[in-house]
């Protein structure tokens, strides 16, 4: 596996990880919550216009992933540097989309910058998917006592996958 693009454990800050999102009910007030997370952090130069960036990915196709988990994401040029927020409900929510849905308790926003390559985009997508598959990095996740905890199960996991490549090869 190559390491020339971006790697979650790399974009992800204590600003931006929320390990209890209280009073969110349904997708859109997630998506809110997350991206006011990476305005704060600096993230971002129009938290709207990411949002709306959003709204019309989901679109496209579901970024719900099923087992409790989603990954919505946006390519914005309101996206100053690349930056992924990380919320747990622990009571679950529901994350509806035009092509169905079903209960959330992890989130992964990805704020992507227009600059950035359709390819490195698609790298960092399919990495985070990669490692929601494993039930010990979900596990380790609802585990997290705090910041640390997420970035050392973000850290492990990219380790563990790129073991397996390595094996591979």
């Amino acid at each position: 596996m190559q390491n020339n693009y971006l790697k979650i454990s790399e974009v992800i800050e204590p600003a931006t990880v929320a390990l209890t999102m209280d009073g969110i009910r349904k997708k859109e007030e997630a998506i809110d919550f997350l991206a006011d997370l990476l305005d704060k952090a600096g993230h971002l130069s129009n938290k709207a216009e990411y949002i709306q960036s959003v709204y019309e990915r989901e679109k496209l196709g579901p970024t719900y992933m099923g087992n409790f988990i989603a990954i919505p994401h946006g390519k914005s040029d309101a996206v100053i540097e690349a930056g992924v927020a990380f919320g747990r409900s622990p009571q679950g929510f529901q994350y509806e989309t035009d092509l169905g849905g079903g209960e959330v308790k992890l989130v992964f926003l990805l704020a992507i910058p227009n600059r950035m390559s359709a390819d490195a985009y698609m790298a960092v997508l399919a990495r985070l998917a990669r490692l929601l598959v494993h039930s010990e990095f979900c596990d380790d996740l609802y585990a997290a006592k705090g910041y640390q905890d997420i970035y050392n199960a973000i850290l492990n996991g990219e380790k563990h996958l790129e073991d397996l490549a390595q094996s591979k090869s």
